[in-house]
């Protein structure tokens, strides 16, 4: 009897896993295959700043962004190649005017590991507090996934024309 109830309960759980799943919930499994800091961004400010200065960006209502990546994301972002590796991270300041000075947020995105979301090249996105540490909205963002989905080429990242611009 004790090993009917605790399959029970392991089938329970693991339907109950597959309709979070199913419905956009974020799994923790998702962000751990990556390591525990995969959807922490202090210390954004320190990584690789793709924009010298603020550029105008349509996507972001025609605000004031900046771009920085991680290590992991540097090189494809500037080569404007693809794919972006597993666990890369993007941050998107959005400031208030085009001197940089204050951040109203941040967006934010990651390249979670295959089977995240692969209709959508498996992108997590994340609207931040201006540190970083506090988020606002997160997961498979329908806000987000329609714009970067034009950048196919380029694995849902505009790099190619944000470095075609830089050049000029």
């Amino acid at each position: 009897m004790a090993s009917v109830v605790r399959l029970a309960v392991i089938l329970i759980g693991a339907i109950l896993l597959n309709v979070k799943n199913v419905a956009g919930v974020e799994s923790a499994s998702s962000a751990e295959n990556c390591g525990e800091s995969t959807l922490a961004f202090e210390g954004w400010q320190q990584w690789a700043a793709i924009t010298p200065e603020p550029v105008r960006s349509e996507g972001h209502s025609n605000n004031w962004v900046g771009i920085y990546t991680d290590e992991l994301a540097e090189n494809t972002y500037r080569s404007a190649s693809s794919p972006f590796p597993v666990c890369a991270k993007i941050v998107k300041p959005i400031y208030t005017d085009s001197t940089g000075t204050y951040i109203r947020k941040l967006t934010i995105m990651v390249k979670m590991p295959p089977g995240y979301d692969p209709e959508n090249a498996d992108w997590w996105y994340g609207v931040y507090d201006a540190s970083g540490t506090r988020m606002k909205r997160q997961g498979k963002l329908m806000d987000c996934i329609p714009c970067h989905k034009q950048a196919a080429e380029t694995d849902y990242l505009f790099s190619k024309e944000v470095m075609n611009a830089l050049e000029e």
